[in-house]
């Protein structure tokens, strides 16, 4: 992006923020995504190329540190105390996205809710083993997601994984995008007959204490004061 030629400290931040997917980056390698393959998890819709552009950039800019293995593959990548910083700009800009946006129909994407959704699991909650919990979308029917949860590590997969389910969670993108932000309880879309949780009766009663709230869960939308 050409600069704006200005030495105020919002325009040159901006060079650095206000570049496309660069405020997704950061919030992705706030989360925990270290890797390449995961912070491109989080933006599915964005190249390969461009993210790797990207994070060369940000790397220039003294924002994200890259790490390489011994291989030379399989890098990781971690916020700087700069990037730290410029996170606490992307939740400030987050903070006023909850309170002020509507999401929209096109932007409930279930993949991105799940990768989401997996970074605020309760690991230390889980049962030994992997618990699979399937979603099936009522309104996605062709699609199937599938959280492998364990102690040592959560996964979102879109095929199967051949492992026993021991959850389904059948439900509409809407309401997994209103359960997952905190915008609507879990009890009360069952209540409503938008989110239903089959499995082990011990299980279906655990796994709402399995999941903690999201970044922006404790914004009330401004629609409602």
């Amino acid at each position: 992006m050409k600069g704006y030629g200005q030495y105020c400290p919002v325009a040159k931040g901006a060079e650095v923020f206000a570049e496309r997917w660069t405020p997704l980056i950061v919030r992705n390698l706030y989360l925990g995504a270290e890797t390449f393959s995961d912070i491109l998890g989080g933006v599915p819709r964005m190249s390969r190329t461009l993210l790797a552009e990207r994070l060369r950039a940000l790397e220039r800019r003294g924002v994200v540190s890259r790490e390489a293995p011994p291989s030379g593959r399989g890098a990781r990548y971690r916020l700087t105390q700069s990037g730290r910083e410029l996170a606490d700009v992307c939740l400030a800009l987050g903070t006023w996205g909850a309170r002020w946006l509507e999401v929209t129909s096109e932007e409930r994407d279930p993949f991105v809710v799940l990768w989401a959704w997996k970074r605020y699991v309760a690991t230390e909650r889980l049962p030994a083993g992997t618990t699979v919990v399937r979603f099936a979308l009522t309104d996605r029917p062709r699609d199937r997601f599938w959280l492998l949860l364990s102690r040592a590590e959560v996964e979102v997969c879109t095929k199967p994984p051949g492992l026993d389910e021991d959850l389904v969670v059948t439900t509409d993108c809407a309401t997994l995008v209103g359960v997952h932000t905190g915008r609507l309880d879990a009890r009360e879309a069952e209540r409503r007959g938008a989110w239903n949780v089959e499995g082990a009766a011990d299980l279906v009663r655990a796994f709402p204490t399995w999941r903690g709230p999201s970044l922006f869960a404790h914004v009330a939308p401004a629609r409602a004061s």
